[in-house]
């Protein structure tokens, strides 16, 4: 039987027995004698007595509620006896360096670093944790960046659920270095050579009028850290666009067509010249986003890691003159593209004439069959237009009024188009299909007008003319249009209106 004492080691209360209270104490004793002329000697002892506890803790099970003496021997034995390091005696001191680092397991954990990292420690801890360069880690951070797309989000769970270094047993736990006098006092000398450094540097600093350069460097770290997320999100935001729009050909235009919905691909063989136009806009397109997305990605991880080597800014460079290179691949392709859009060839077909005083404008919709109880009053068309395997339909015919030169109607068709060439154009213009027909005081006409699908899309329009004598009038969807009689208005030959037939028949009137 043995007396036992209760005692609190850095807020944590042991009952211990009392012949290893005092070996404990004794230790202690002869550990602050002999750190008391060390630097930073209250932090050693603080670390120590801290680590004296977690094993205390750790030791202790349902069973076992009482530290013992051979507990307290096991913990001497594993953070080593002060006096040996302070041995001047070089040989002894390696002997027991070595033996220290070899009687106890490492206890290797994942800390952050924040203490020597660019952002939030995550790669300097990863680092020391495998004990490798630190540039390596941001290598690899910056190649997921790159390529796989979800750096951003690893980088930023990592910095939420990786705890940070506290203390020296933290960073002794970090490198993988047992947990002992002689590493605790050697972490805490290189903790406090760095705070000289860092007072030597701001007391150079203040001798060369630089007193605030470590705060501007401080402020110019987080706005380049912002910065650089800023970039890796845009660059994640076109890479996204690049794939579902352009590699993915998804189809997003309001245009129906044989397989529903037209993608930007299929929309792009409707205006360009030909295949091989096509073909060199599709890969300078992909070659110029899949460098501009590489180059937002690259520039966010630099500014972010600060990688400002050599290889970071030539690889920049090379993104820089892809890009151009792919940028001026579409733009040969624009500018052949737009010399086709220089030239309108226009063409007039004359209807008819009616000697009427009221013209009745009746809308034609497309044919469906359909059961003899109900009629069809939907166009079943998109507003913009329709595609086939060898027509292109365009839905709205432009009606214009003007005053007629007699007591007739006249009823005209114009085609228009636009091509490099006007011979060409107006060839086009002739391929162009719009149904119309006068009938007495009727004048139908469908509301969508239909082209070759190899004259591509070039600006193709129809507008019926009709020309209203003085007391005449249109009738429209309800609507009346006329002209104003006064036979002294001098302006009279001069005046027109514009309407407009949509693709379901109904119809709107400006003047």
């Amino acid at each position: 039987m043995k007396k036992t004492v209760s005692i609190n080691i850095r807020g944590i209360n042991f009952m211990i027995e009392e012949d290893a209270y005092e070996l404990l104490q004794n230790y202690l004793e002869r550990l602050n004698n002999t750190l008391k002329n060390e630097e930073g000697s209250q932090e050693i002892v603080e670390d120590i007595e801290l680590r004296i506890a977690e094993i205390c803790n750790s030791s202790l099970t349902d069973s076992k509620t009482v530290i013992e003496y051979n507990d307290i021997q096991e913990i001497i034995a594993t953070l080593g006896d002060p006096e040996e390091y302070l041995d001047e005696d070089s040989e002894s001191n390696t002997h027991s360096n070595e033996n220290t680092f070899n009687s106890e397991k490492s206890e290797r954990r994942l800390f952050r670093d924040v203490e020597n990292g660019t952002v939030a420690g995550v790669c300097m801890g990863i680092a020391n944790f495998l004990h490798i360069d630190v540039v390596i880690v941001r290598a690899i951070f910056v190649v997921i960046f790159l390529f796989a797309g979800f750096g951003l989000p690893l980088y930023l769970i990592l910095w939420i659920i990786v705890p940070s270094t506290k203390s020296t047993i933290d960073r002794l736990r970090m490198k993988g270095r047992p947990i002992t006098v002689e590493n605790v006092r050697e972490e805490v000398e290189n903790a406090a050579q760095k705070i000289k450094l860092g007072s030597k540097k701001f007391t150079d600093g203040i001798r060369n009028n630089d007193t605030y350069s470590k705060s501007i460097s401080k402020t110019g770290r987080f706005f380049s850290s912002l910065f650089g997320i800023g970039f890796i999100g845009m660059g994640l935001l076109f890479l996204v666009i690049l794939v579902i729009f352009g590699i993915g050909e998804t189809q997003i235009f309001p245009v129906q067509g044989d397989t529903g919905f037209l993608s930007m691909p299929e929309l792009g063989s409707l205006v360009l010249l030909d295949n091989g136009d096509y073909q060199l806009f599709w890969w300078g397109s992909i070659i110029a986003n899949s460098a501009l997305v590489m180059f937002l990605l690259l520039l966010g991880s630099m500014l972010i890691f600060r990688l400002y080597n050599t290889w970071a800014k030539l690889s920049l460079l090379v993104l820089f003159v892809i890009g151009i290179t792919g940028f001026i691949m579409c733009a040969t392709v624009g500018m052949r593209t737009g010399r086709d859009f220089a030239v309108t060839g226009e063409i007039e077909k004359s209807i008819g004439q009616t000697t009427s005083q009221t013209l009745v404008i009746e809308p034609v919709l497309e044919d469906y069959i359909s059961n003899e109880d109900f009629k069809v009053k939907s166009s079943g068309n998109f507003h913009m237009m329709n595609v086939n395997k060898k027509t292109i339909t365009f839905h709205g015919i432009r009606i214009n009024y003007k005053p007629s030169p007699d007591s007739l109607f006249h009823i005209s068709q114009n085609f228009s188009v636009q091509s490099h060439s006007h011979k060409i154009a107006l060839e086009k213009a002739e391929n162009i299909s719009h149904e119309i027909s006068l009938k007495n005081d009727t004048l139908s006409m469908k509301t969508g007008y239909s082209y070759p699908k190899t004259d591509k899309i070039r600006a193709q329009m129809v507008k019926v003319i009709i020309e209203i004598p003085r007391g005449g009038k249109v009738l429209i969807d309800g609507e009346t249009v006329e002209f104003k009689s006064e036979k002294d208005d001098e302006d009279y030959d001069y005046y027109y209106e514009h309407g407009e037939l949509r693709h379901n028949g109904s119809y709107s009137h400006w003047d």
